[in-house]
């Protein structure tokens, strides 16, 4: 027995209010939530492109474990950028305070057991770029998303993890979305037995931005 589940989050703060929607269909359960404040996304900022290697992908099989995370993370940032590169999208720039908030809240989802783009406690994902200082005073406009997965075996792979959010509408469009410049990939291999039943896995949260006015 294996064990995949997903969830995506969109944060665009001109709405009036967040928007959720979930769904399950057979081992996968997917819900999308989406946010931005006024002006946020509209235009193309300037920085150099992150190329993908024409080769492929390296370490795309690779299962995570405690000493291998930088490689699962790389893995999933080079499939990511495939994905937005063949769709003529330019290529996410990896962002470390977004790795604080990605990384963060892998580890409360993975040691707290739960699945969920907002924690116990009710830390939504925009609180956590806040706490981060990914959005600060300073920023006049912003749009910010997030993916989320757990796999155990091989589905917790940065091909079956990527390929599963491909498959659906919601976390493929956080993935292609030409807005977003950045992107942090948080991986914990912490999985409690209700969830895993006891399988190694990993616990992926994937956030995406662009800022306007830092």
């Amino acid at each position: 027995m294996y064990v995949l589940a997903l969830a995506l989050l969109t944060l665009a703060a001109a709405l009036p209010g967040a928007a959720i929607a979930g769904g399950t269909g057979g081992c996968a359960h997917r819900s999308s939530y989406r946010e931005r404040s006024g002006g946020a996304g509209h235009g193309r900022t300037c920085g150099r492109h992150h190329r993908v290697h024409r080769a492929g992908c390296h370490d795309v099989n690779m299962r995570p474990n405690a000493s291998n995370l930088k490689l699962i993370r790389g893995a999933v940032l080079c499939l990511v950028n495939r994905e937005r590169a063949r769709r003529g999208e330019r290529a996410l720039r990896p962002n470390p305070r977004l790795r604080r908030a990605a990384q963060g809240h892998s580890e409360s989802m993975a040691f707290g057991d739960y699945f969920n783009h907002v924690s116990p406690g009710g830390l939504t994902p925009l609180a956590r770029m806040r706490a981060v200082g990914y959005i600060s005073r300073r920023t006049h406009g912003y749009e910010v998303g997030e993916n989320i997965a757990y796999g155990t075996l091989w589905l917790a792979t940065p091909r079956a993890i990527v390929a599963a959010w491909m498959s659906s509408p919601g976390h493929r469009a956080n993935i292609l979305d030409g807005r977003y410049r950045d992107t942090a990939i948080g991986v914990s291999t912490h999985l409690s037995r209700a969830i895993a039943h006891g399988q190694p896995g990993g616990m992926y949260t994937e956030d995406f931005g662009v800022r306007r006015g830092r």
